[in-house]
């Protein structure tokens, strides 16, 4: 094409003269002497608001091979950037993944769970927390000067002037800071307006992502005038702030082509969304199929797909910038013939190529103490020493399912495991405690006794209420899980059990041995009594020298192996201060006598009580 020292018309579709837009550039001082056309300028032709998008798509097509190579760069970056978080990511899910129970709480309804039966996990985590904070503003700023890139090798192509991809980084480079504080600025205006929008239409406990959804396309929309200002900056040399202002008398001028502009940047930001979820998607299925967490050997493959994964997702990260780039590149020259910006990045005519840090200093420093970091982490985390599962979590974590209520955990819970066959060889299974627990809920959900202690049922024993009395179910209980070798038998016949929770309370006198070894210590408890098939639970205080009966509105229930008790505590003066949990079971053939107490034979001291919030939201009021 010609060179044209006039920038195209206001409506050149409609073949009337309207006024001149401004270009970016400052044209020479008028003259009576006609100047030649600057080297900076040249006719584009100015694709209507129906044809920018396949003008823009046609100019990235004509760029692919210099697409394709920036992608491969900004791919190997990435990786740089987010593959030392990756593999202490995959090493701590192998060794948490090695456990069959803490797997369980992975996998469940609610992962984060993990942190309250592992709250010695704060230590790895930080370091993870931290590793992939770094990785992430890594990735932030690869992602600048992706854009600045794309925009870069767009602009040079269509001005039949290609950049080398060097040339490109170096225009990147130049650009940066304007480009990180004109996109925070939009960025920061766009969320706003998105949480102005939705916050009318959130509810608490529900995450309406439609709602979101809509806010922040709306959102988008609004920010349209906005949508020249990364082109401004790169073609136009604008400044941060300039080019905000240009780019709205460029959308005033074809608002039109702006909103186009705008409209596909959402579409392709959906769709760079459902291919990273898939690529995820992938990912994930991949590693259970190599069955992530069975021993250091399975780490390796999925490893090498997750960092290939890494330098893929870099890679359609900027390919997609360049796409969305494009109709903005298109537009913008057809509506300023300026790319000038672009000769700051070119090497000097007829000279040697600029030198260029394809990796800059500060970046270069970073991902070296992200490696550094990582090797020392890897056996911290490698060697981390997991907990007993609670079982009390697990037991809550099933009940809450059909009713889709929260589990809020606050404290570390008190899990006691206790060896197998530790009460005598061959004696009855059920008589052996394999780990115990305690823990306090602030309220019992009506619900949570109807399910798992109804009255009457099978396997279920109620107080000497018979489950009629009231219970003041605000006050809250505490819950206790034993879980034994075997479940037992509930049939017609001799045998005989006894099983469950003793606690110390403040004000009593702790029981003393002659009271009964496997009581001393504690001064109230519960035991579920088992004769034959007749099930009851009942309630002992040691009071003047001996146990006493007393009235109680506790319940347990057996679910297989499981012995649960929840004791409402109305039934107690104050929380206890100790605690243990007791098995004995008499066959025709053998005793089995059994706690969970440590070696010392003391019971197990509480410094304050592991609580849980059991949230329904269904109860929470609008």
């Amino acid at each position: 094409m010609a060179a044209c020292m006039l920038p195209p018309m206001l409506d050149p579709d409609a073949g009337t003269s309207g006024p001149p837009y401004l270009p970016f550039a400052a044209y020479a001082p008028p003259s009576r002497l006609a100047a030649p056309a600057p080297s900076w300028t040249r006719a584009y032709e100015l694709p209507s608001a129906r044809k920018v998008v396949s003008a823009g798509l046609q100019l990235a097509l004509g760029s692919n091979v210099a697409i394709r190579r920036a992608s491969i760069y900004i791919g190997l970056l990435s990786l740089g950037a987010f593959g030392p978080a990756a593999i202490l990511l995959l090493i701590g899910l192998a060794r948490l993944l090695n456990d069959p129970a803490t797997a369980r709480t992975l996998t469940g309804g609610d992962p984060t769970l993990i942190f309250f039966e592992q709250p010695e996990l704060a230590g790895p985590l930080t370091l993870l927390y931290v590793v992939g904070i770094v990785g992430i503003i890594l990735l932030i700023a690869i992602s600048i000067d992706a854009e600045a890139i794309a925009i870069s090798l767009l602009g040079s192509s269509a001005s039949e002037s290609p950049l080398r991809l060097s040339e490109a980084l170096t225009r990147a480079r130049q650009t940066f800071w304007r480009l990180f504080w004109s996109g925070l600025v939009v960025g920061l205006t766009s969320a706003f307006i998105s949480f102005v929008i939705a916050l009318p239409f959130l509810r608490p406990f529900d995450t309406n992502q439609g709602i979101t959804f809509i806010a922040s396309m709306v959102a988008t929309l609004v920010v349209s005038p906005f949508a020249f200002a990364a082109t401004g900056i790169v073609l136009g040399d604008a400044g941060a702030i300039e080019t905000l202002r240009r780019s709205v008398q460029l959308f005033r001028a074809r608002p039109r082509i702006g909103l186009v502009v705008t409209l596909f940047t959402l579409v392709t930001s959906a769709i760079q969304t459902l291919a990273f979820s898939a690529g995820a998607d992938i990912a994930f299925r991949v590693a259970d199929f190599f069955h992530l967490g069975e021993g250091g050997a399975a780490l390796i493959l999925p490893g090498i797909l997750v960092l290939a994964f890494i330098v893929a997702f870099g890679s359609l990260t900027f390919t997609i910038a360049a796409i969305v780039a494009a109709p903005q590149v298109s537009a913008f020259l057809g509506l300023t013939f300026y790319s000038a910006g672009l000769d700051k990045g070119r090497a000097p005519t007829g000279g040697p190529p600029r030198r260029v840090r394809w990796v800059s200093i500060p970046m270069s420093i970073v991902m070296v103490g992200l490696g550094i970091v990582v090797v020392l982490g890897i056996p911290t985390i490698a060697s981390f020493k997991l907990r007993a599962a609670s079982p009390s979590l697990a037991f809550l974590r099933t009940e809450v399912e059909g009713h889709d209520a929260l589990i809020i955990p606050i404290g570390e819970p008190f899990v006691a495991e206790d060896p197998a066959g530790d009460d005598g060889q061959g004696a009855p299974a059920d008589g052996d405690i394999l780990a115990a627990d305690m823990t306090g809920l602030y309220e019992i959900p009506q619900w949570l006794l109807d399910d798992a202690f109804p009255c009457g049922s099978t396997g279920v024993a109620c107080g000497d209420d018979g489950g009629g009395g009231p219970i003041v179910l605000e006050e809250g209980a505490l819950l206790f899980v034993q879980r034994m070798a075997g479940a037992p038998p509930q049939a017609a016949g001799l045998r005989h059990g006894e099983w469950g929770p003793m606690v110390r309370v403040p004000g009593y006198v702790a029981a003393p041995a002659l009271a009964g070894k496997r009581f001393e210590g504690s001064n109230h408890r519960f035991t579920t009594e088992l004769n034959g098939d007749r099930l009851e639970i009942r309630e002992y205080v040691y009071e003047d020298g001996a146990w006493k009966e007393y009235f109680t509105t506790a319940r347990s229930a057996w679910l297989d192996d499981v012995l649960v008790t929840i004791v409402p505590l109305q039934n107690l003066a104050a929380d206890p201060t100790a605690w243990d949990a007791f098995a004995f079971v008499r066959d025709a053939s053998s005793i089995a006598d059994d706690n969970v107490r440590p070696a010392d034979n003391e019971v197990i001291e509480i410094e304050r009580v592991p609580w849980i919030q059991v949230l329904d939201p269904r109860t929470v009021a609008p």
